[in-house]
């Protein structure tokens, strides 16, 4: 297989993927209202042929296979496509394929193009998203679910930011519009980038939804130092500063305890748009 995005198959085809594999189940838990927001909003599918781009453990593609649509779901991350068909429900839909988007092609063109959570992450997104544009049909839709800033997912971003002082090795600034969750963050970049890539009728609809982030605040802790920006910065201190570290990544996400857990905020754009 020929792939472009190098650094993000070693990352997601190696430790990363595997742990998105442990974890499955309660990731998919945890961005649920994410997933049905935007599956609700393509109406129906059934008959229609849909390729979710980074389709992960399968989540968005077992569901969209499930209104009728033919699936396939394409990902750089082979431990995460062994998870994928290990729980499809159908015995040929969806299928899935181990696949750089940067370069993925067709012979059958797509309907629609679905990504949740898996479009953010092409060194050249213009690029990327030039090829993408040609596995659509004329007329062939695109929804894309992306992160908004880390401001607006204090779930992803507060964990990092209370353990970073005891950091030994500051990390120089990370180009915000570089591979990542956040790189689609900014609306306009994004308008910009997709119209340069041909897509047209492109609009932004804003999803906010309060995230079940762990059972109590023990579990958040512990779930922040398995995944996530905080997961990162936590697996560089040494251990002189780990109880620190814990205690102060303990009191930041106290203010997120309920009486039903640690329920904190999470922003997504839902991007919409189609080749002409």
């Amino acid at each position: 297989m020929k792939i472009v995005n190098q650094q993000q198959y070693q990352y997601w085809d190696g430790e990363a993927g595997a742990i998105w594999v442990r974890l499955q189940q309660r990731l998919d838990a945890l961005l649920a209202p994410f997933t049905e927001a935007s599956i609700a909003s393509l109406g129906s599918i059934s008959g229609k042929r849909v390729l979710d781009l980074g389709c992960g453990c399968g989540d968005s593609a077992v569901q969209l296979a499930s209104l009728g649509a033919d699936v396939l779901g394409i990902d750089l991350s082979r431990p995460m496509l062994a998870q994928a068909n290990a729980r499809r429900r159908l015995p040929d839909n969806p299928r899935f394929e181990h696949a750089d988007g940067a370069l993925f092609s067709t012979q059958q063109p797509f309907d629609l193009m679905y990504s949740r959570f898996g479009a953010m992450f092409f060194e050249e997104p213009i690029k990327a998203f030039e090829n993408l544009l040609q596995v659509l049909r004329p007329g062939g839709e695109l929804r894309l679910v992306c992160w908004q800033a880390p401001k607006y997912n204090p779930w992803m971003s507060v964990a990092g930011q209370a353990i970073a002082p005891w950091a030994v090795e500051v990390e120089p600034p990370r180009d915000p519009r570089g591979p990542g969750p956040f790189a689609f963050s900014d609306q306009q970049y994004v308008q910009s980038l997709l119209e340069q890539s041909g897509f047209a009728d492109l609009t932004f609809t804003e999803i906010k939804k309060s995230l079940q982030v762990a059972s109590n605040l023990e579990d958040a802790v512990a779930f922040q130092q398995s995944i996530g920006p905080a997961a990162r910065v936590f697996k560089s201190l040494p251990d002189a500063s780990l109880d620190a570290a814990i205690a102060a990544m303990s009191e930041a996400l106290l203010p997120f305890v309920t009486a039903t857990g640690v329920v904190m905020e999470g922003a997504v754009w839902l991007i919409a748009g189609k080749r002409n």
